[in-house]
């Protein structure tokens, strides 16, 4: 099934205007306690939000994005987003373009526009993305987290993503291990793009992506470490205070 129709179908459970590059910054939390303070969640804070940065996450620089693998897999509507908020926690990526805009037209966007695919076997992303499998789990009152996992066991995924299915890397004793790509957030409408309520407001689309060029070396979906990330971009992105422009 589309990754986007997965999306709108998982919410029955639950339930653009000028972009502006507003001047931000990035102040530690005050405290006494000087081992406190080395530990103490940062605040992020614009025109358009105020954001808890919890211990381990730092926020990268456009410089960063673009000249390093921290942004490999980062869809142009997201990095280069003109409201956008990027942190990393050790090969974790959390894309926030809370003022952004697609170019397709598709209603709910496209996956091409909030995610690379940096695996050299790739040739048409948007045609391999057809073969990633999205798994729902809730995130809040207004959003949902949909992961997008890499299915060894998916009938043409080899053939469309470029990939070969060898059994010592893609699996163990119990068979093949389906592999974490990513996710992003998404509302009742579903897609990979979210509106915002009021007058002038862009769209929002959040990504959360692991950084690797090699399928197989990506991260188990059942893995704890990986579970234990998601729950930290999940209450990052609760935890969002919107000045304007909050999601609908």
């Amino acid at each position: 099934m589309h990754l986007s129709s997965i999306a709108i179908a998982a919410v029955v459970f639950l339930g653009t205007g000028s972009l502006t590059c507003a001047h931000a910054q990035t102040v530690e939390s005050r405290t006494h306690d000087s081992a406190t303070v080395k530990n103490s969640p940062k605040i992020y804070e614009d025109r358009e939000i105020k954001v808890r940065i919890p211990p381990g996450w730092r926020i990268l620089s456009d410089a960063e994005i673009k000249s390093t693998t921290s942004g490999d897999s980062l869809g142009n509507s997201v990095g280069q987003g003109g409201g956008k908020l990027i942190l990393q926690k050790n090969t974790y990526v959390l894309g926030l373009a809370y003022n952004t805009s697609q170019a397709s037209g598709v209603e709910g966007g496209r996956f091409i526009e909030i995610f690379n695919i940096p695996w050299p076997g790739v040739d048409d992303a948007w045609d391999c993305s057809l073969y990633l499998s999205g798994y729902p789990q809730p995130a809040n009152r207004v959003l949902m987290f949909t992961n997008v996992l890499v299915d060894p066991n998916k009938a043409g995924i080899g053939e469309h993503c470029g990939i070969k299915i060898d059994s010592r890397a893609w699996g163990d004793e119990n068979g093949a291990i389906r592999r974490w790509f990513g996710g992003y957030f998404t509302t009742a409408e579903g897609g990979y793009f979210f509106g915002s309520r009021g007058e002038g407001c862009g769209e929002k689309a959040y990504t959360l992506t692991f950084q690797e060029r090699r399928p197989d070396r990506l991260p188990n979906f059942n893995d704890g470490a990986a579970k234990k990330i998601i729950q930290e971009a999940i209450d990052i992105v609760d935890s969002i205070q919107y000045k304007r422009c909050a999601p609908i």
